[in-house]
């Protein structure tokens, strides 16, 4: 795309809010023991129980950001648990909260769960079917992977101290204090941190978000800088101003072997200095770096078709095949009268040559109008 910007300037996982608050971060990636889902608040939609961290897929924020005056709101546990209003649960309290999902799922009643016992948390009434949620199946895969994470001694089985375990460390999580309690300014501050990160996910999602949009694409100040550091590249003496001299060097040489096949010199110094004429606003035969400016914003506004702040290859394109039309008028007005009517002109046939006669040799064609002679740079 680079290459297209020369002559048009100088010759032409986050989770939503409501998860976060029911259910901060569980103890260990892969260990988290399924927490007793809590009534759902009036109002608000029903949330599908949480699955095992190891297995869990950020997802977009689907609620509204909350209000920053707003307090810190407690999970939805913290106030089951807490029915006296004390402000605090104990490590017991915690503890009995947790294991009752434990013990609805041993049927039987022996203080552990097989594999089969356990599997039921992917069924109802444990998980509620609703638009997304995992299919059975899926959910059953996850609760059979998580079933392995929490037998630590392989025998088969969940025994109650296996899940007790975990849900000890969950509570030390939030005892950060470490007297078996867990205050409330305690767990508003862990929520106030789950959703300051939930917080910093989603900006970063959106800053990925945005900048695979922009991908292959200019912004404004992009294309400025571009166009000022071709423009630099003119400027021989470094002093911030392009003067004709120096910007006449587009036309290309004027004699030698490279000058072979072009038009002539002055012809192409012309074509140049029109376009340095379009650039220098203020006449004064130099051009200066809010001239370049201003003639770049002016290009991009004019490119932008789209009107979406960026310029895609497509715009390039499309700019280019104008500039291209408009160098070629260009040149034609400054052609001699007499080589505009030849132009014009339809190619009349060549004459039959008369019996016996031997064709003559045929002649090096000479470059006319703009093939192939405009320089590099100007066409």
């Amino acid at each position: 795309m680079n290459r297209l910007l020369r002559p048009i300037l100088l010759v032409a996982a986050a989770v939503t809010f409501p998860a976060v608050a029911q259910t901060p971060p569980t103890a260990s990636p892969g260990q988290a023991w399924p927490a007793n889902r809590p009534p759902t608040p009036p109002g608000q939609p029903a949330q599908p129980p949480a699955q095992p961290q190891a297995q869990q897929q950020p997802v977009a924020p689907q609620a509204p950001a909350p209000n920053p005056n707003a307090p810190v709101p407690l999970p939805t546990w913290f106030t089951e648990i807490d029915t006296a209003k004390k402000g605090e649960v104990t490590r017991e309290q915690f503890l009995k909260y947790r294991m009752k999902t434990f013990d609805q799922l041993d049927t039987n009643k022996d203080g552990k769960l097989s594999l089969e016992e356990f599997i039921k948390v992917a069924e109802p009434p444990f998980t509620t079917e609703g638009a997304g949620v995992p299919p059975l199946e899926e959910r059953r895969n996850r609760a059979r992977a998580e079933f392995q994470n929490l037998d630590t001694n392989r025998d088969g089985f969940v025994e109650r101290a296996e899940a007790e375990a975990i849900v000890h460390a969950e509570f030390n999580q939030y005892d950060t204090d470490r007297d078996n309690k867990v205050s409330e300014p305690e767990m508003r501050r862990i929520v106030q941190a789950a959703l300051q990160r939930d917080e910093q996910a989603r900006e970063q999602q959106r800053r990925e978000q945005e900048a695979q949009k922009r991908k292959g694409l200019v912004t404004i100040n992009e294309f400025i800088d571009m166009q000022l550091r071709s423009a630099d590249q003119l400027d021989k003496n470094g002093d911030g101003r392009i003067t004709t001299q120096e910007y006449v060097a587009l036309a290309g040489p004027a004699d030698g072997p490279q000058a072979q096949g072009l038009p002539p010199f002055d012809l192409r110094r012309k074509v140049v200095m029109v376009k340095f004429n379009e650039i220098d606003t203020n006449k004064d035969s130099v051009l200066d770096r809010v001239e370049l400016t201003a003639y770049a914003v002016n290009q991009f506004l004019q490119m932008d078709l789209n009107k979406d702040r960026f310029l895609n290859e497509e715009e390039f394109k499309k700019a280019q095949e104008a500039e291209q039309a408009k160098l070629k008028a260009i040149v034609q007005a400054l052609m001699p009268p007499q080589q505009q009517q030849q132009q014009a002109a339809p190619p009349r046939p060549a004459p039959a040559p008369p019996r016996g006669a031997q064709p003559a040799p045929p002649q090096a064609q000479q470059p006319q109008g703009l093939a192939p002679g405009l320089p590099q740079g100007v066409r």
